[in-house]
């Protein structure tokens, strides 16, 4: 697959790559490498954070200088994707994962959401992968193993424009299934779209049962702490209708298995 930016002109452009991984003791790693650009300033950076559960979760982040794409390949300032890797390091959290992938790439909608020539592109590229590495931390590290996921979004649709007023993702796994489901609500209706076990199903609903769920995040996104938005963040606020993210690790059933999930809902005022 490219993994080269896909860039372009106008007021607003964000791209990003979001990874996760849930381990069987109930950790959860987040990984993100984004940038944007609006009105004409340019912005990047790469996060990571494990939870851990009944511990402090333990995060590192950067800021990207250089961004450089291809097929099977990108590098994103303190990270690497490479083929089945994903390698980074800051100070505060680094790691060295192998993502072997179940399932091919999908796309679930294409495009997810369009609106005056300008759209929203989503694309799962690895919809569920054996995770096996490394993680480290100063004083600390251990080995990695869980279940991987990664996708891509792209959006050319400026902010104070954007038709999402609420967002509700998620995906689970067990032991031989996994499942995937993004529900948008928009002035114009609801979008949404499932994946199963590699099949697509348009305008399906959350395919899972979720219970016991376990806060991650809850906070404003111009607020997450890995971001850095610094001054730029009373402006993202009024550009971007101030929207808030909650973030869950929950158990989960699919068909007759139990396994595990994380799911996110994401408000705009």
């Amino acid at each position: 697959m490219n993994l080269a930016l896909r860039g372009g002109r106008g007021a607003f452009l964000l791209e990003k790559w979001y990874a996760d991984v849930l381990s069987g003791d109930g950790s959860v790693l987040l990984v993100y490498l984004g940038w944007m650009r609006v009105l004409g300033v340019p912005v990047a950076r790469f996060s990571a954070e494990l939870f851990r559960p009944g511990g402090a979760s333990v995060r590192g982040d950067a800021p990207v200088r250089s961004i450089e794409g291809g097929e099977s390949r990108l590098e994103f300032g303190p990270a690497r994707i490479d083929g089945e890797s994903l390698v980074w390091s800051t100070p505060g959290l680094s790691g060295a994962l192998r993502f072997a992938a179940r399932h091919p790439t999908v796309t679930l909608r294409e495009p997810f959401l369009e609106q005056g020539g300008q759209r929203v592109l989503w694309t799962v590229e690895v919809p569920d992968a054996d995770v096996e590495g490394e993680l480290r931390w100063p004083g600390g590290g251990e080995r990695f193993v869980g279940r991987g996921y990664r996708d891509r979004v792209f959006c050319d649709v400026p902010p104070w424009r954007f038709p999402v007023r609420e967002l509700r993702w998620g995906r689970a796994v067990s032991a031989s299934h996994a499942a995937a489901w993004v529900c948008a609500r928009t002035a114009q209706g609801e979008v949404a779209a499932s994946w199963r076990d590699g099949r697509v199903v348009a305008d399906a609903a959350e395919p899972v049962a979720l219970e016991a769920e376990r806060t991650l995040v809850d906070t404003r996104v111009a607020d997450i702490e890995g971001l850095r938005f610094g001054l730029l963040r009373p402006i993202l606020r009024r550009l971007t209708g101030d929207p808030h993210e909650a973030k869950w690790a929950a158990a989960a059933r699919l068909g007759a298995e139990s396994g595990r999930a994380i799911h996110e809902h994401v408000l705009w005022r």
